[in-house]
């Protein structure tokens, strides 16, 4: 039987937000974190510790950088037509 008192906790592998990232924000960074998200068990469970947490931390990184630019498509969308809707107002005053 294996000694689990050596073992150092597993780290999360955010496939939870890995998988809303990349429904709702972008698909190809989405896809990055749940590929990574995956790895985490997999080298967990191989004993390979480093490498689960380095699968860790990208799999966070990905999904969080789709939620950026995400958030940064949706703030230059609003803006655009924002600006575009009160300018359409401002003119339709001057008839």
């Amino acid at each position: 039987m294996e000694n689990n008192q050596n073992m150092p906790a597993k780290p999360n592998n955010y496939m939870v937000l890995a998988i809303l990232s990349t429904i709702f924000c972008c698909i190809a960074t989405g896809i990055a974190s749940i590929i990574y998200a995956s790895k985490v068990n997999e080298c967990y469970a191989r004993g390979e510790y480093a490498e689960a947490e380095k699968a860790s931390k990208n799999a966070k990184m990905w999904a969080f950088i789709g939620i950026g630019i995400s958030a940064l498509v949706w703030i230059i969308y609003i803006a655009f037509f924002g600006f575009a809707f009160l300018g359409a107002m401002s003119n339709a005053g001057s008839y």
